[in-house]
């Protein structure tokens, strides 16, 4: 799991450092401002008020997908980010996961009615909807690095009955919606089939964290709504009782 957060050193310069959770390294590169949305942040420091103004227009698109933060609630200045030891980077990357995370799930706490509410309307109208609408907020509210939601799904096969005429027949496969600052959706293959039977003795729950090993960063949970089996695989740091607690809820008012 890769850790990437930014520091805006000049209106057109910024220092992202990336943190290897396993191997405990950090690594450094300067990128051009326009380059930013092509980077899978975690955070994002800007320390000067004159860079926020010149960087509003990009800023606000990619508020939605991490924390932009005044380095100086931190007493963060750009030379101490770029000398940051690994111990010292991780530290500050948990300390701001800790309060975006809480933000998000707080946020979600007080509207889980009309959440529930707008999620059980698009599962019944929207499929694909629905999966891209959740894979952004449990990405926000797990705090993950990356997502992948794996699900059942319906294709027409054409083939030739014994009339030697076309006819549409419907098969059973394995869809994803996976990726790391936006998800996408793609056929499953072999893998993805098998893991659906490996988990299968887990469905029978509405909602279960059945793998979290954070010193790699892997969460793994499953779900059922309305018989659907969902897995959902993920990096992340950290999972709190409160995330767990609220995932349960909203898929136990999904049933309802």
């Amino acid at each position: 799991m890769i850790i990437s957060i930014g520091f805006v050193r000049s209106a057109s310069q910024v220092l992202i450092k990336e943190f290897d959770w396993n191997q405990n390294s950090v690594d450094s590169k300067l990128i051009d401002v326009t380059d930013l949305p092509d980077f899978n942040l975690q955070a994002l420091f800007i320390g000067e008020n004159e860079h926020f103004n010149s960087m509003v227009g990009v800023l606000e698109k990619e508020k939605a997908f991490y924390p932009i933060l005044d380095a100086k609630d931190e007493s963060l200045s750009f030379v101490a980010f770029e000398e940051l030891p690994a111990h010292a980077f991780k530290d500050l990357y948990l300390k701001v996961l800790n309060r975006w995370t809480l933000h998000h799930n707080f946020t979600s706490l007080e509207n889980l009615w009309t959440i529930t509410n707008h999620f059980r309307d698009l599962w019944k109208k929207d499929r694909l909807s629905f999966f891209e609408e959740m894979w952004y907020w449990m990405k926000r509210n797990v705090g993950s690095v990356d997502m992948t939601i794996i699900f059942n799904d319906v294709i027409k096969l054409e083939e030739k009955d014994e009339n030697n005429e076309k006819k549409e027949r419907p098969k059973l496969i394995q869809s994803l919606l996976s990726g790391t600052k936006k998800g996408n959706f793609h056929q499953g293959g072999a893998k993805e089939k098998e893991l659906m039977q490996v988990y299968l003795d887990k469905f029978h729950d509405v909602f279960e964290v059945t793998e979290f090993h954070p010193t790699k960063g892997q969460f793994v949970a499953t779900a059922q709504i309305e018989r659907s089996p969902l897995i959902f695989m993920a990096r992340t740091a950290q999972l709190n009782q409160l995330q767990r607690s609220l995932l349960a809820a909203l898929f136990n008012g999904l049933q309802v």
